[in-house]
């Protein structure tokens, strides 16, 4: 399990470091939800809950972290803002998957 180097955090989640070390250690978290970036994956994104992040089919994907947040409607929350944010850096939205992998944003 690899993260972005600058993760974006929701403002529901209270606890970073604990959330940090049990998703590195492949601990699901009730109602955490990671917004994970996959070079494989057709979609630019694919939000997932820790449990579902931790599947026998997921645990295979390799998949890279580039968001944590408290419940999917923050999720869906912090997605809109992370492609705003994007976006008002001057970047195209079709670029955000390679830019985020690379620590350009």
């Amino acid at each position: 399990m690899n993260f972005i180097e600058n993760i974006y955090v929701g403002e529901g989640v209270d606890d970073l470091e604990t959330v940090y070390y049990s998703l590195k250690r492949g601990i699901p978290i009730f109602n955490i939800f990671c917004i994970c970036i996959n070079e494989n994956s057709n979609n630019t994104f694919d939000i997932l809950s820790s449990r579902e992040l931790f599947t026998d089919k997921n645990i295979k994907k390799n998949y890279i972290i580039a968001g944590i947040a408290q419940g999917k409607k923050e999720a869906l929350s912090l997605l809109t803002y992370m492609v705003r944010d994007s976006v008002n850096k001057g970047f195209n939205v079709c670029d955000i998957k390679r830019l985020l992998k690379e620590g350009e944003l």
